[in-house]
């Protein structure tokens, strides 16, 4: 039983460090290529836990091989746009200018419902809103509605309010982000201000968040957690 417990706490931080070498789209949006070596890993990885008589290194040196071909394909492919398009894919465009292609569908073997389904899961509802719909490699749709049905924006009225960036959280669950403190332009002593303004303790403090303007946001720990 230890060695099995072992064997998978190896396993499972290879599988961590092949999928951090792999980049943080791997999370959420998979490529061909990527989703075959994310379902090639895991199997891989499972073998050796299920069975104590095959040998671990063995199997890591085989998942360590696997990423290197996926790294070295996308190498490949930033410098090839010809290989990057036979390993991924073209997006295909589904609705031109208001005019559903049935002929791109056909070529995806999607059928009207499967578009209708997906542009729901856009949160549209009514094909007739929608100007261009395009299926991308990774198999979600992106949509470009109507001039009539988008949204406004504070540009088409002639506002152009200020940007204040990014809220920077320079304290979570009590404890102080230094790194982030740094991107913000925050020193301790500012943050200590903060607190002592707002009457909470650092180490009572869920979250604090500044912003470019210096005003901070600031949220107390619940007293039962």
């Amino acid at each position: 039983m230890a060695v099995t417990l072992v064997r998978t706490l190896v396993l499972y931080a290879v599988i961590i460090l092949l999928i951090r070498l792999m980049g943080k789209r791997q999370i959420g949006e998979l490529q061909p290529s990527e989703l075959v070596i994310t379902i090639l890993l895991s199997e891989i990885a499972s073998v050796p836990i299920q069975d104590n008589k095959v040998p671990i290194l063995s199997s890591v040196a085989v998942l360590f091989l696997l990423v290197g071909f996926e790294i070295l394909s996308s190498v490949i492919g930033l410098k090839s746009p010809r290989i990057r398009a036979y390993i991924q894919g073209h997006p295909v465009i589904v609705i031109r200018d208001g005019e559903i292609d049935y002929k791109a569908l056909k070529k995806l073997r999607m059928t009207l419902n499967d578009l209708v389904c997906a542009l729901r899961q856009k949160d549209v509802f009514d094909i007739t809103q929608v100007s261009y719909a395009i299926f991308e490699t990774n198999g979600k749709i992106s949509v470009l509605l109507k001039p009539e049905y988008r949204t406004s924006t504070a540009s088409d009225i002639n506002i152009y309010p200020k940007d204040k960036g990014m809220p920077f959280a320079v304290i979570c669950d009590g404890k102080v982000m230094e790194d982030v403190a740094g991107e913000a332009g925050c020193d301790m002593s500012t943050i200590k201000k903060f607190a002592l303004s707002s009457k909470i303790p650092i180490e009572k403090i869920l979250i604090m968040a500044v912003d470019s303007d210096g005003i901070a946001y600031i949220m107390r720990k619940d007293d039962n957690s």
